[in-house]
């Protein structure tokens, strides 16, 4: 079938079971996708539009890929770890590992971080990359693992100028070289400028931030870097509860982030896990939004945010999985699944907000509220004229195995499906294949378990 006002197009994925174009509406069934110049040019149902290649989805369900708007790539060789304690003592644990860390480290827990993230389903990630030791390159390892498997890139520069409470004394007594983690205020200034100085591209954008916010200095470091980022037209991201002690009495969290130089329309925060609701608003209302890692607040023992309550004040509330350090399993599609029963278990405690909580709410936060939250126009949805970043799951796969065909209700139906659980078999970004039948054609998925489990040994022992 040709459809009047089209041209023969590059791709159309035909006859899916189900089709998500934005998990805020209805799905479409038995329905195709038409792609040209890696974008989506329509979607419908019936018979498929022409193209000059055609993808079978019989059987399939599919959906925008998932945008992981706060990760840490290149501790994808720090999983499995058993760190006892709060943060800090799970902080010593990984900094004695990471201290000793090497490029060659590096790019290979990115490599793993990014490919466990494309098979999840996932299609863009913001790796918020914080250690640079003097004189080493720890961007380009980290950038070449992105590009090698096709996933979008959003490199976040960090920089730590501090360490968390009594973490460096701990540290130095053990001998630990402090210099490979923390980076003087100067030098993660002009090293931070001369990254977000490299070029962008269609799955490449660069950010910064500090992974602790300063908050000794009135904020002059914090307004020295945003500065960096506003020359090179970004955005600034970091870590934000806020630690107890760090609000001056009777300060919110808002006016605090405020005070240190952290507000600024499109700048966004990860965690907020102890801000209130009305925080939450404030920082929607100057464009900033928030991302929850619900895996990562098990592990740590954060309380768990009133996501309905924050949705409801803010359109840019985003969840992710976080580093493998905190999250082992490095999957959007478990993270949104455990956020939703997070939010079911503070409702059953009496901790509920009275509002009420969408599973598919869920799973919009792991894509358009991603997108959103990190300011990457155009994806997590499949809209006419956005990205054609999808992913394709059989629903004759083990793991969807004991669910209705069919339900009167199509979007509780889908969540259901998606939630059963089980691994993207194909996923495309800009329309182009990055995983084929649930591998990775880039790489080997054999070789890199092994080289990754050899060098998690090496350092952590």
């Amino acid at each position: 079938m040709h459809i009047p006002g089209f041209v023969l197009a590059d791709l159309v994925v035909t006859d899916a079971t189900a089709l998500v174009v934005d998990w805020r509406e209805s799905a479409q069934r038995d329905a195709w996708l038409l792609i040209a110049d890696g974008r989506v040019q329509a979607t419908g149902t019936g018979s498929p539009p022409l193209a000059s290649t055609s993808v079978d989805a019989s059987g399939m369900l599919l959906t925008p890929g998932f945008v992981a708007a706060h990760h840490h790539l290149y501790q994808g060789i720090s999983r499995g770890v058993h760190a006892p304690g709060g943060l800090i003592d799970w902080l010593d644990v990984h900094y004695r590992a990471w201290a000793r860390m090497g490029a060659e480290d590096v790019g290979l827990g990115a490599l793993l971080s990014t490919s466990m993230a494309l098979l999840g389903g996932c299609t863009t990630v913001a790796g918020f990359e914080y250690l640079h030791p003097p004189d080493e390159d720890f961007v380009t390892p980290v950038v070449d693992a992105a590009q090698s498997v096709g996933i979008r890139l959003l490199y976040v520069r960090g920089c730590a100028p501090r360490l968390e409470g009594p973490l460096r004394d701990r540290l130095e007594t053990q001998g630990v070289a402090i210099d490979r983690l923390v980076e003087p205020e100067d030098v993660a200034l002009e090293r931070t400028e001369h990254t977000l100085s490299r070029a962008t591209g269609e799955r490449l954008r660069w950010a910064t931030g500090p992974t602790t916010p300063v908050v000794d200095d009135g904020g002059a470091f914090h307004r020295a870097l945003d500065e960096v980022a506003i020359r090179q037209n970004t955005w600034m991201h970091t870590h934000f509860h806020p630690i107890p002690g760090t609000c001056n009495e009777g300060e919110s969290g808002f006016e605090m982030a405020q005070r240190v130089g952290l507000v600024r329309h499109g700048n966004w925060l990860a965690h907020g896990s102890r801000l209130t609701s009305a925080d939450v608003a404030q920082f929607g209302q100057h464009g900033m939004g928030i991302v929850h890692n619900p895996s990562c607040s098990v592990l740590l023992n954060y309380p768990t945010p009133p996501l309905a309550e924050w949705m409801h004040g803010n359109d840019r509330i985003a969840v992710s999985v976080d580093g493998s350090a905190s999250n082992d399993r490095g999957g959007m599609l478990a993270e949104a699944q455990l956020a939703w029963q997070l939010q079911r278990a503070g409702d059953a405690l009496g901790a509920g907000s009275g509002f009420a909580v969408n599973p598919a709410a869920l799973l919009d936060a792991a894509t358009r509220g991603g997108a959103s939250a990190i300011n990457w126009a155009g994806l997590g949805t499949l809209a006419p004229g956005n990205a054609a970043d999808f992913a394709l799951w059989d629903l004759t796969d083990i793991g969807f195995a004991g669910t209705p065909r069919s339900a009167a209700d199509v979007p509780d139906w889908l969540v259901a499906r998606c939630y059963s659980g089980a691994p993207a078999t194909h996923v495309f970004v800009a329309g182009q294949p990055v995983v084929v039948d649930g591998s990775i054609p880039a790489i080997s998925l054999t070789e890199l378990a092994e080289q990754s489990r050899e060098a998690a040994t090496r350092l952590y022992g």
